[in-house]
């Protein structure tokens, strides 16, 4: 049977399609992160960690307080600030000098963006100097201590958790100091329920609407690198291109008076 060079290409740029789906792809534990620069200090616009898996940068002047969610254009860019203490259970990075901050109507967040994508339930923070305050709920921020709240870009869509949703999702380090008080470990597996099961989250961020915060430590427990095609993928839709440009020659002069003559 003889195959035509279109059928040939088709086949071809099948299987270049199924080697593309098969894809170079590392899936680990990245651990604890934990923030410690030994001495109170700015950054650097945006940071990265955990050997380039994971870039941190900041927003800061965010006017539409609780608008904008999953955009990592929020607000203007700011710097990413780091606050040293002799008290592990202090300090952290944030958006400024004094934290995380949400004041007058204005506030800051700082953006994490994977370069690939990280489970949901394997997520966590530990944020210090967090007071989610005493007063009742409404609409899921009470307006008093800390009103943080976060966002995500996932792969069932964008979301966002509330005051009140990451509440529950915090257990405090009681030691029976102010410090242990405020140092607040938020598990995101709380939030599975919400956004649905083996969720892949490739970016979110940690935004204060009301008071001042910092992010002390972050763990990745189950994070899958951006996917790679596999070289011989690429090669194979070179070749595939090279065999049409050779078979696709332009007609010569001779050949077409030869077919006007049979004709």
């Amino acid at each position: 049977m003889q195959t035509t060079p279109k059928f040939t290409f088709s086949l071809m740029l099948l299987a270049t399609v199924l080697l593309a789906a098969t894809t170079v792809s590392a899936q680990n534990n990245l651990g604890w992160q934990t923030f410690d620069y030994g001495v109170t200090t700015p950054l650097s616009p945006t940071i990265t960690i955990f050997d380039g898996a994971l870039d941190i940068s900041s927003r800061v002047s965010i006017s539409n307080t609780y608008g904008g969610l999953g955009s990592h254009e929020n607000g203007t860019a700011g710097n990413v600030d780091y606050l040293h203490d002799d008290n592990w259970l202090v300090g952290g990075i944030a958006t400024s000098a004094l934290g995380i901050r949400g004041d007058a109507g204005s506030a800051s967040e700082l953006v994490f963006n994977f370069k690939g994508s990280a489970r949901l339930d394997s997520l966590a923070l530990t944020i210090s100097g967090l007071n989610y305050g005493s007063s009742a709920y409404g609409q899921g921020f009470n307006l008093s201590g800390d009103d943080p709240m976060l966002w995500f870009n996932t792969s069932n869509g964008i979301f966002s958790i509330t005051e009140q949703e990451m509440e529950i999702a915090t257990s405090f380090f009681l030691d029976g100091t102010i410090a242990g008080a405020e140092n607040g470990y938020v598990d995101f597996a709380y939030f599975s329920p919400k956004m649905g099961l083996d969720t892949s989250v490739s970016s979110f961020a940690v935004r204060e609407t009301n008071g001042n915060i910092w992010v002390k430590d972050i763990y990745v427990g189950d994070f899958t690198t951006a996917p790679v095609p596999e070289p011989g993928s690429a090669l194979l839709m070179l070749s595939s291109a090279i065999l049409m440009l050779r078979r696709r020659r332009p007609q010569t002069t001779s050949s077409l008076s030869s077919q006007l003559a049979v004709g």
